[in-house]
């Protein structure tokens, strides 16, 4: 049997079933849904491929159809072949002209398209972030890469991170190898770019890909692993405006590994998970909806050491349910036990 290797990525079908993706430590991609609306998970099932490069990304195009990218010898991609029913074999998106890429990130804009970024490995070339736009809604992908240059010619470490924030504008987060936070955005909804603009850093610099969200009131959230193991955070001060300084959430006493995951509760609150590096799952939250944060409490771990960052997202009935590797290269499981509050035991989905 095959053991799970790195994170998970997660998203729900258009009837609201969760279907997740995580690769083995063999380069093989594993797939796992829910049977049922909120309730039941499926066995573990390969869609085939080979890949490199993990984790992979999924979203839903602007059918409803779930699509699911990643990274071998060339962009590959699979997708629902109906809504929330069956998936395609695999498909090459290439290569940008750049060369190998590392994981993308993708996610629909004001006008429906999806929007594709992907960060060049630096084996053929000088670090640029490429992208790759949907002719349509719900169409196919235009072969055009196009491209932005690194910010000041750095390499960007990890997969981007992207929003369509409160004004309709897709917002992407990049981690530069000298550990500051950089950003572009639309000018518009569906409009232009922006140049690089610079968050800074804090501490001992930054490590690995960042998360955002949005709070309540659409100002956007994000937090970061440093390189001191604690988790950093900025905010937006008004929706679409300037951002506060970094502030630091501390490390729970043990440190932090890996990338943190946020999703928002059905009562509207932003809640952030990210694995210690005491093996256990941590937890911080706001305690009202676009407002204050408490933080942390332990999650535990079932009794299994957890690794790498987790995944979460809500089901059909908005309960949160977290995913996360376990030392045994099984993937294991924890939801909200009703929307907004309470926590099951910790469940094995096992491994393929």
């Amino acid at each position: 049997m095959p053991r799970l290797f790195g994170s998970p990525v997660l998203a729900p079908s258009g009837d609201g079933r969760l279907e997740l993706f995580i690769f083995a430590i063999d380069g093989s991609l594993w797939h796992i849904w829910q049977t049922a609306w909120s309730n039941g998970w499926s066995g573990w099932a390969s869609p085939g491929g080979e890949f490199g490069e993990w984790p992979a990304a999924i979203g839903r195009n602007g059918d409803g159809r779930l699509i699911t990218l990643a990274v071998g010898g060339a962009l590959e991609q699979i997708e629902q072949t109906s809504w929330s029913n069956g998936w395609s074999g695999w498909t090459s998106l290439g290569l940008p002209p750049g060369g190998m890429i590392n994981p993308p990130t993708f996610t629909a804009g004001a006008d429906g398209r999806l929007i594709l970024f992907a960060s060049t490995t630096g084996q053929d070339g000088p670090p640029q972030l490429w992208r790759l736009e949907q002719n349509v809604w719900g169409g196919s992908w235009n072969p055009t890469w196009f491209s932005h240059f690194a910010p000041e010619a750095q390499f960007i470490t990890g997969p981007p991170t992207m929003i369509l924030d409160a004004k309709g504008q897709l917002q992407v987060f990049v981690l530069s190898d000298t550990g500051v936070m950089w950003n572009i955005g639309q000018t518009a909804p569906a409009g232009p770019w922006t140049d690089w603009t610079s968050l800074g850093s804090a501490g001992a610099g930054f490590s690995d890909r960042p998360a955002v969200a949005a709070s309540a009131d659409g100002r956007l959230e994000l937090f970061v692993r440093g390189n001191d193991n604690a988790l950093w955070h900025a905010w937006q001060t008004a929706v679409g405006g300037p951002w506060s300084e970094w502030v630091s959430f501390g490390n729970a006493g043990v440190g932090f590994q890996d990338h943190p995951a946020m999703a928002s509760s059905a009562d509207g609150r932003l809640e952030l998970f990210i694995t210690g590096l005491d093996g256990n799952l941590w937890h911080a939250y706001q305690t009202e909806a676009s407002n204050g944060w408490l933080f942390w409490s332990s999650l535990g771990n079932g009794g299994v050491r957890l690794l790498n960052g987790p995944a979460v997202a809500p089901s059909g009935d908005r309960r949160l349910e977290v995913f996360v590797l376990g030392s045994d290269g099984g993937l294991h499981h924890i939801w909200q036990t009703v929307a907004s509050n309470g926590w099951s035991g910790w469940v094995s989905l096992g491994n393929p």
